[in-house]
């Protein structure tokens, strides 16, 4: 009896190192960038995929392009970073983040980290070509545009943004060209002032005009809190 259990142990074991190994970390931002001819196709079974699939594959998604693999394989951070300064000048990136912010939460958020960079920003958004400037904004300002489980192809039907680099906020959310200027979320955690009530939901959030994240590596930081023209602070 008692080898009978040790067995059913290891085989509950065993499938859950499958399990884990089959669900892999979404790719940062960053490494995503490349030609789109030297994309690699993730797997055999990554055509007609959806976002989800293959970020939970360990790839990258980009359905902005035609005629080229839309679930790709991702570079390495050296790679994706050579290439990034190959298609911004320095003097040209878009500050992302806020001054003393680290890599891995310049990566998490979104962003490209260059420690480098001396007198510019180390966090800066990827490049992106003229159509898509509009979806550039801090994923604390998106705006939602369509449900969970959305597909790429309905979201920019709608004339909507899509973006699933990073996994916990909004995927389809609509362009600067609807909702106006972005708001100036990029902000260190503990200068965050709060906006609304414990509890508030994302869209009512933004209805307010404040930015909303889910900050889950601190303790008492608001989801919802000001955006920096309205606290009337730019210092950081």
């Amino acid at each position: 009896m008692e080898c009978k259990q040790w067995l059913l142990l290891v085989a509950a074991l065993c499938l859950g190192s499958v399990c884990s190994q089959n669900r892999r970390h979404p790719p940062y931002a960053c490494q995503c960038l490349m030609d789109v001819q030297a994309r690699k196709r993730c797997d055999a079974t990554s055509a007609g995929i959806t976002a989800e699939q293959c970020t939970e594959k360990g790839c990258c998604f980009d359905a902005t392009v035609p005629d080229v693999p839309w679930c790709f394989k991702p570079s390495g951070e050296r790679a994706s970073l050579r290439y990034a300064k190959r298609m911004t000048e320095p003097q040209a990136r878009v500050d992302c983040g806020y001054q003393g912010i680290t890599r891995k939460r310049c990566k998490r958020i979104g962003c490209c980290f260059d420690r480098k960079a001396s007198d510019t920003s180390m966090c800066f958004y990827p490049p992106v070509n003229e159509v898509s400037q509009p979806c550039i904004m801090d994923m604390s300002a998106r705006e939602d545009c369509g449900y969970p489980g959305i597909t790429a192809e309905e979201c920019q039907g709608r004339g909507c943004c899509f973006n699933s680099y990073v996994v916990s906020t909004r995927w389809c959310f609509y362009p600067t060209s609807v909702t106006g200027p972005p708001k100036m979320c990029g902000m260190a955690p503990n200068k965050r002032v709060g906006c609304g009530f414990p509890g508030i939901s994302a869209d009512e959030c933004l209805k307010k005009g404040c930015c909303f994240e889910h900050y889950q590596y601190a303790q008492n930081v608001p989801w919802c809190f000001e955006p920096l023209a309205r606290q009337g602070n730019f210092s950081l």
